[in-house]
């Protein structure tokens, strides 16, 4: 399966990050998995199934892929090492003895496989090619003008300051990102976290030194690039900024916390200080062309930030909203409360139902359906692979109609039952899932599941357009579980989490 795929199906399970996340996602991919727990003081080497995943409960919890234990040591692969090696005593001591095992079919694996993996290449070249095609721009705009190792130096040393105040805004959005986190941690005790929420980071409530940072650097890039003649101004801007590198450095020290991205901002506007001295900058002259550029210029990074600043800040608070959200509507005991509260219909025989899975199952999943509904086609797939891994659940089909005989819905749903009476559920059932996988026409689907229409589907069909005008049926498909009606803002997708 691709990583997308796999990191999709498990930060979408309401149990993650857990062993029950890890094993439903596998089963939805027909890959057998067992999860064992192991008494230590009788483990034997030779009982084990390699390859599985060990669970240490350091750091919260976490998992180590196992290999293979030989002659003493254990060989395993984790997030930090691929081909990690530890004795087996130090192994023990880690281990908490749940031992979490897999193994593929020939049936395994991902639908779509090959054309999510292309996507997924597509995507992944996505920030390459889009930092090849700015590259391509930058010198495209450098070659555009006389060149000079002055005004080339001058737009890299603007191009790397650029680049670390957008890591310090990422920072600033999401701490925890680990690219991030990683730079920061370069250079022993530093945190950038503790810097960057500080009070001193901030101007005011709504506008940190960062930002004065991406504003600077990405403003007099652009006003290098339009306008090549105006190093006399960006030096001079340049030297107005360097008490600000006195302060950032003086409260780093103060405090004796290092942010290495904030050091890295202060070395490059002193290189930009060296350069502008190398090269005499500041007694060119700009002219006054160059300062009709400057608000617009300096103006356009401010607006698409502030622009862009609510649209990022929401994209980080709403995957920890939805996990919130999982935590609460998956909460099974609230799930069966609100469940029983709800009137309960029964499902009686006289209502000749297409039956599905096991009639002995003590929960009965009853569908009310319309033949010629898209939503209901997929909820009876999911229903019929659902039910293949659960022989605890049975599935009941009751369908809506108008009851005339001239209804597209009424022919299908009585050819259905005339077939059900016929006492061959597995044939109701094999063409009913015919019906919603192909969809055709009636007469042509008739042909190939042959059945005699009689006083009996007739009555069957009213019986259930009663129930379902008793049952206030509003919409299609409508699901009961024993005779309940599922609560508002639950699907029966939602079930195989809570049953």
């Amino acid at each position: 399966m691709t990583t997308s795929a796999a990191d999709t199906c498990l930060k979408e399970h309401p149990g993650y990050p857990s062993i029950l996340a890890l094993s439903d996602c596998l089963r939805e991919w027909n890959v057998d998995n067992y999860t064992y727990r192991i008494d230590k003081a009788d483990f034997e080497t030779g009982d084990l199934l390699f390859p599985f995943a060990a669970h240490f409960t350091e750091k919260g919890g976490r998992f180590v892929l196992v290999q293979g234990i030989e002659k003493g040591n254990v060989y395993y692969t984790d997030e930090g090492e691929r081909n990690g090696i530890m004795t087996e005593e130090e192994f023990l001591k880690r281990w908490d003895g749940i031992a979490f095992h897999a193994e593929g079919r020939t049936t395994s694996g991902e639908k779509s496989y090959r054309l999510n993996y292309l996507k997924g290449i597509l995507q992944k070249m996505l920030l390459p090619l889009g930092a090849i095609f700015c590259i391509t721009i930058l010198g495209l705009a450098i070659a555009a003008h006389p060149f000079s190792l002055s005004y080339l130096l001058l737009c890299t040393v603007k191009l790397i300051g650029a680049g670390i105040s957008i890591l310090l805004l990422t920072q600033s959005i999401n701490s925890q990102n680990p690219f991030i986190r990683n730079l920061c941690g370069l250079a022993g005790k530093s945190d950038c976290n503790n810097i960057l929420k500080s009070d001193a980071a901030q101007i005011t409530s709504w506008l940190s030194w960062s930002e004065i940072g991406f504003f600077y650097f990405t403003g007099s890039l652009l006003l290098l690039l339009v306008q090549p003649t105006s190093v006399n101004l960006i030096a001079w801007l340049n030297l107005a900024a360097l008490p600000y590198t006195l302060y950032s450095i003086s409260y780093q020290y103060r405090h004796k916390n290092w942010c290495v991205l904030c050091c890295a901002v202060q070395f490059i506007l002193w290189s930009e200080f060296v350069v502008n001295i190398s090269f005499n900058a500041f007694k060119q002259s700009s002219g006054a062309y160059a300062f009709y550029f400057v608000p617009i210029l300096f103006f356009t990074p401010v607006i698409g930030w502030f622009l862009l600043k609510p649209l990022l800040y929401l994209s980080v608070q709403v995957q920890p909203l939805k996990q919130d959200l999982k935590n609460f509507k998956f909460d099974t005991d609230l799930f069966m409360q609100r469940l029983f509260s709800q009137p309960r219909y029964a499902v009686n025989d006289d209502l000749i139902p297409i039956s599905l899975g096991n009639p002995n199952a003590p929960i009965t999943i009853t569908m009310v359906s319309n033949p010629y509904c898209n939503p209901c086609a997929k909820a009876h797939e999911f229903l019929k692979r659902w039910m293949v891994d659960r022989d605890d659940i049975q599935g009941k089909v009751v369908f809506t109609t108008n009851g005339s005989a001239h209804d597209f819905r009424t022919k299908v749903a009585r050819h259905l039952i005339a077939l059900t009476l016929a006492e061959d559920n597995i044939t109701a059932g094999n063409a009913l899932t015919q019906w919603y996988e192909k969809r055709d026409t009636y007469e042509a689907w008739a042909l190939q599941y042959p059945a005699t229409l009689g006083e009996q589907d007739h009555i069957a069909i009213e019986k259930q357009r009663q129930w379902c005008s008793m049952a206030d049926i509003a919409f299609t498909p409508t699901i009961f579980i024993n005779g309940y009606k599922i609560p508002t803002g639950y699907q029966l997708e939602d079930l195989k989490y809570l049953l």
